[in-house]
């Protein structure tokens, strides 16, 4: 992000301080005692704050950033950042976040995530008009600065008629990365407000017109998405495992250090013990040794990396296999071992209310996730629901 004339942070002191973070009244005393500057060029600023107007920072009437990229802002930007910025602030509490973070690369990420093991995420919510081009160099600037970039776009790029996206530049070169592609409205112009819409695209995403569906959340009802920011898929560190990601890649790894890896991305992507996880991971299901690794932990991943989070969303077999063989230690490639024990998961997720009964090709609705599905779960029952209903599949006529 460039350098702004209205801003969410400011120094003061020698410290930052951001609206949303530092209560408003501190903030008004110093700008009434003219301690405030801004960030870049270091000349004064004032909070402006009012019924009409978002709070930000400002320069002194008449003035302007002398910063040589200084250019306006939208108030739906400064909404949007300052909405991205409080959420993630609520959700990480653990972590450092940052608004309008200057960085080694010449960037000013719009938010900026710092976790206690060190990982860096950059969250860029962008609304005017940015070419496929540039979009390229300030992705690769982040990439090769070790920090993952998740970029969601203001609601005015979304143009979506008739179950078709009509992508302009950036949203095709997101599509073409196999980015998630991701729309935030916060204040209410086509959406609820604070409404966080994703584009699922369907087949090949490419053309001028691309078929998919949208799903619509609440900004403030999601976890933060680690999983969105392993993109794309075709990036590898230095070990030829996908950057940010800590699953093995298949045969990779003996049985014990494919768990090993697993346990530690559940860990610093989901914050989740693997001796505390739900007693639902680790049930039987056909054909689950052609992963090798313990069941408990391939079902907890794929669980996490499609379910956790969606509720109202799309459960794709075909995505989940893609993934699955990409990213868990598959012992047996060939023939349908695979899709079996993925389809045994699923079976298993639907009997436990997770999933949706699922449609002829094997697609269904996210029900609910652990947190949100409002009873609790005996592993037993589910698996006997899951017995029952094979049996009523297998029954003629059934």
């Amino acid at each position: 992000m460039a350098a702004i004339r209205s801003m969410l942070s400011a120094e003061a002191a020698g410290r930052r301080v951001a609206i949303g973070h530092e209560p408003l009244g501190r903030l008004r005393a110093l700008s009434d005692a003219r301690s405030l500057a801004c960030p870049l060029c270091r000349a004064p600023v004032i909070l402006r704050a009012g019924p009409v107007v978002s709070a930000h920072f400002a320069h002194l009437p008449g003035a302007r950033c002398t910063h040589p990229l200084a250019e306006p802002e939208s108030e739906v930007h400064r909404a949007g950042k300052r909405a991205l910025f409080e959420w993630a602030c609520a959700v990480l509490p653990a972590c450092r976040v940052l608004v309008e973070a200057d960085l080694p690369t010449g960037q000013r990420a719009d938010v900026l995530v710092e976790t206690p093991e060190g990982d860096r995420a950059v969250l860029e919510y962008q609304c005017a008009g940015l070419g496929a081009r540039a979009w390229h160099r300030r992705h690769r600037l982040y990439r090769d600065a070790g920090l993952r970039d998740l970029w969601i776009l203001g609601p005015d790029r979304l143009h979506h008629q008739e179950g078709f996206l009509i992508p302009a530049g950036l949203e095709r070169a997101l599509l073409r990365a196999r980015a998630p592609l991701l729309f935030l409205d916060p204040l209410g112009s086509r959406f609820s407000a604070g409404s966080l819409v994703r584009f699922r695209p369907r087949g090949t995403a490419t053309g001028f017109r691309v078929r998919g569906s949208l799903s619509v959340r609440a900004l403030s009802e999601l976890a933060f998405p680690w999983h969105l920011l392993d993109w794309p898929p075709g990036e590898a560190g230095e070990d030829g495992r996908p950057a940010g990601f800590c699953g093995a890649r298949p045969g990779s790894a003996e049985p014990e250090e494919c768990g090993a890896e697993l346990e530690r991305w559940l860990r610093c992507r989901h914050g989740v013990a693997a001796e505390a996880l739900h007693p639902l991971f680790g049930l039987p299901a056909r054909d689950a040794e052609s992963i090798g690794c313990p069941a408990r932990l391939w079902q907890a991943a794929v669980y996490y990396r499609f379910v956790h989070g969606r509720a109202g969303g799309r459960w794709w077999p075909g995505e989940v296999e893609a993934w699955a063989r990409r990213y868990l230690p598959v012992r047996v490639v060939e023939g349908p071992h695979l899709v079996r024990a993925l389809r045994g998961w699923q079976d298993l997720l639907t009997a436990a209310g997770l999933l949706g009964v699922p449609a002829p090709g094997g697609t269904a609705r996210i029900e609910a996730d652990l947190e949100t599905l409002g009873r609790a779960l005996d592993p037993a029952v589910v698996q006997r629901v899951a017995a029952y209903r094979r049996t009523l599949l297998r029954e003629p006529g059934a």
